[in-house]
């Protein structure tokens, strides 16, 4: 189980990205984040946390995974295939990703449930604008 999250400034068009995984008992296999300039928008911050997460999902040689995400935009997109159009390339990157993991699901969350990989990518975030 992975759970992700993405901080934005639109001041700075600053991105910071958090994730957690976890194995089906509840014990924390890797938490991470992730901070970059010239972020366009929260989506796309969302997106690249997704997009993190499954790089080190894949180098933990997970072979399946559960997604959560409170980004229903994104989750949406994920689960039917559309296109949006702000985060198409890093779309394409996550669905490459996807087809190393059988099965896989992207799941959507309130954010109350999304706490711990909030607080990671809002960090992260910090860690970048204090520079």
């Amino acid at each position: 189980m992975c759970w992700t999250d993405g901080a934005w400034q639109e001041i700075s068009k600053s991105g910071g990205m958090g994730w957690i995984i976890k194995n089906a008992e509840g014990e924390v296999l890797m938490r991470g984040s992730s901070n970059r300039e010239f972020v366009c928008s929260a989506l796309m911050a969302e997106a690249l946390a997704i997009r993190d997460a499954l790089i080190k999902a894949k180098e933990l040689n997970l072979h399946s995974i559960q997604l959560f995400s409170d980004s229903q935009v994104l989750v949406s997109a994920l689960r039917s295939g559309l296109d949006v159009i702000e985060i198409a390339g890093v779309l394409l990157d996550i669905r490459n990703l996807a087809t190393l993991f059988c099965p896989l699901s992207f799941i959507f969350i309130p954010r109350l449930e999304n706490r711990q990989a909030d607080s990671l990518a809002r960090a992260a975030l910090e860690r970048l604008i204090a520079v």
